[in-house]
């Protein structure tokens, strides 16, 4: 396994953004029969964590910045490949995620979680800070972390 971390948008090579919106397409609008716009302003601005198994991507976030969609950074778009599902990816993913953000020493981060996930992200230390709300039909809620210094 490997990571790739794109801190710049036009840092992406062609392969690597197809294979980032493919993934996000099969998971978020096909697999959750959802339709809404993926592709948003937020994804140039953002930075990006791409984690391979040789040729095939296997999970996938972005870190939004502060002042964007929240306050303070976001982390967003988190998706594990159908077929790497169980194996602890999201939480390595997320611990990836976390790891650089604490590196740049942020002190907090905001996620907008789908309601169901949340005791996954609790495990990983997030604290719900919202009821659940809908959005694009699904149910999600605010958690955020508050690393320690």
């Amino acid at each position: 396994m490997s990571w790739k971390i794109i801190h710049e948008f036009d840092q992406f090579d062609a392969i690597d953004l197809f294979r980032v919106l493919k993934l996000r397409q099969d998971v978020f609008i096909i697999e959750q029969d959802c339709i809404y716009d993926d592709i948003d302003t937020l994804d140039p601005i953002s930075r990006h964590i791409l984690l391979y198994d040789n040729e095939l991507l296997v999970a996938y976030c972005r870190i939004v910045p502060g002042g964007e969609k929240f306050d303070v950074p976001s982390i967003g778009r988190v998706v594990v490949n159908p077929k790497y599902r169980s194996l602890g990816k999201g939480k390595e993913l997320m611990e990836k995620a976390m790891e650089l953000l604490r590196g740049e020493n942020e002190s907090k981060v905001v996620i907008e979680a789908q309601e169901h996930l949340e005791r996954f992200y609790q495990s990983l230390g997030f604290h719900k800070r919202s009821e659940p709300y809908d959005v694009d039909g699904i149910n999600h809620i605010q958690m955020v972390i508050q690393f320690e210094r």
